[in-house]
């Protein structure tokens, strides 16, 4: 019987701890004597920049770095010139359009940015 009164007294004295432990540690921190001033927690923004989600509703083609065209990848090389500066890469969903914009490559010679232009833009430049 005083086997069972200690383990009774000892699950007692738990439990008032963890309910102890748990309870506030005091109030809202306050300054010595000035104007009251906030500490910061979690429920505060303490300066860290919010992320924002893209707008993707302003999306402007014009400053992507590659557009889509059509190409038939069974008739069409892979790799090809669309123009002078811009290379296509034709997929089963469609062309790639990448622009030469690497200063020291600034041609597309065989579908691949060069320094050298193909013959075909050599002579109409």
């Amino acid at each position: 019987m005083a086997h069972i009164q200690n383990v009774l007294i000892f699950s007692a004295l738990c439990v008032l701890a963890v309910a102890i432990a748990q309870a506030s540690q005091g109030g809202p921190h306050s300054s010595q004597g000035g104007p009251p001033t906030s500490q910061g927690g979690p429920h505060e923004n303490q300066g860290r920049a919010r992320r924002q989600a893209p707008d993707f509703s302003v999306f402007d083609i014009s400053q992507s770095i590659a557009n889509w065209t059509t190409c038939d990848i069974t008739v069409s090389p892979k790799i090809s010139c669309h123009d002078c500066n811009t290379r296509m890469i034709c997929k089963p969903v469609g062309g790639l359009l990448k622009a030469c914009d690497n200063p020291f490559r600034p041609h597309c010679n065989n579908g691949i940015c060069s320094a050298v232009p193909s013959a075909e833009c050599a002579t109409s430049q």
